[in-house]
């Protein structure tokens, strides 16, 4: 089966205008803003979109975007495969002073499209980027000591017989008290 190719640009209110669709898949060295971010470039991602106009007038894009990304954990330093499950729900609007704007539905986040032209890699890029955590890690420990990371231990273990950085302000301290 022929997965069906994108088009590098479209015009996303003649897209809504048309009910249209959006289906195909992209490869993520062509997002270069993700693929910076990412250990290996290598895989797609698949779009699902569709494009239309709701009970209220506004337009909108919505779908899913599906991939698997590799980045580095940072708390071992080694791969993590992240699967990306990412909702799209946008509404469109030509500017941010457009009354549009304010009475934007909760479960739709505004796409600033003024012109007719918008490039579909720039979208999924934007979205993909949206998805990905702040500090990428994996989510079980156990995971992370398996590629050679060790957690410190809870309780720090007190330095016993080596004198304490402090010690002898504290000493100061009750002089000050006494003396007062």
């Amino acid at each position: 089966m022929q997965i069906p190719t994108l088009p590098d640009r479209i015009d996303p209110w003649q897209l809504a205008a048309e009910n249209g669709r959006l289906d195909g898949e992209l490869r993520l060295a062509a997002l270069p803003r993700l693929a910076a971010l990412l250990e290996h470039a290598n895989g797609t991602v698949s779009v699902a979109l569709a494009a239309g106009v709701d009970e209220q007038g506004l337009r909108f894009v919505e779908g899913s975007l599906q991939t698997e990304v590799e980045l580095i954990c940072q708390r071992c330093l080694g791969p993590l495969r992240l699967p990306l499950r990412v909702a799209v729900s946008l509404a469109l609007i030509r500017a941010e002073s457009e009354p549009e704007f304010a009475r934007l539905p909760s479960q739709r986040e505004p796409l600033l499209a003024a012109g007719a032209d918008l490039a579909v890699a720039d979208l999924v890029e934007d979205e993909l980027l949206l998805a990905l955590p702040q500090i990428p890690r994996h989510r079980d420990a156990r995971e992370c000591e398996a590629a050679g990371y060790h957690a410190p231990p809870s309780q720090p273990t007190p330095n016993v017989g080596q004198p304490q950085a402090f010690a002898a302000l504290a000493s100061l301290l009750q002089d000050s008290k006494r003396s007062n």
